[in-house]
């Protein structure tokens, strides 16, 4: 989890996520059909695949989604970018420079997939799985959010909103470099 980037993991139910000297790693041994997975991405409004800068299509041709509309960018990332007939995990993360509301689309959209395929939903920088029920854990869910953002732009000394209009992860720092 970069420091431009803010995380989600959707991982099936029945697993366990710990926090290991890696990062973030799922346990367990429920999966989900790719080609289920790739279905439930498909059919969602905004959402489809996409190739990030660096990677090679065929290669990585069903590990990569991006919902775009017209003020946010949302990237899911399918098993770490590994191609597989089963998959363990996904990766939803934006942009923290993104506009104003792009949280909220987040949030909506971890629902919406966690619901269709039956899946926790980690804040990874909140170490909690998300009730979205539980008006009180997402209000904290966002109050980390909006205190990242912060530091982001405090840690480049930028003012916030320089940034206007949508960006993939991997493009914050290429725009910053225009910035200054």
């Amino acid at each position: 989890m970069g420091i431009e980037s803010y995380n989600f993991l959707l991982y099936p139910k029945k697993n366990i996520a710990k926090l290991t000297e890696y990062g973030w790693e799922t346990y367990g041994g429920d999966s989900i059909s790719s080609s289920r997975v790739i279905e439930v991405l498909e059919s969602m409004k905004n959402v489809k695949a996409y190739t990030p800068k660096g990677k090679r299509s065929p290669v990585d041709e069903g590990c990569y989604y991006s919902y775009v509309d017209e003020s946010s960018i949302i990237e899911i990332e399918v098993n770490s970018g590994e191609k597989a007939e089963i998959v363990e995990e996904l990766s939803v993360r934006f942009a923290v420079v993104n506009p104003e509301g792009t949280f909220e689309k987040t949030l909506q959209l971890c629902r919406d997939i966690s619901e269709s395929l039956k899946l926790n939903v980690l804040n990874m920088k909140l170490h909690e799985v998300i009730d979205f029920s539980n008006e009180i854990q997402l209000t904290r869910s966002e109050k980390i959010f909006n205190e990242k953002r912060r530091q982001f732009f405090s840690t480049f000394d930028l003012p916030e909103g320089i940034i206007s209009r949508p960006l993939y992860c991997s493009e914050v720092f290429d725009i910053l470099q225009g910035k200054r």
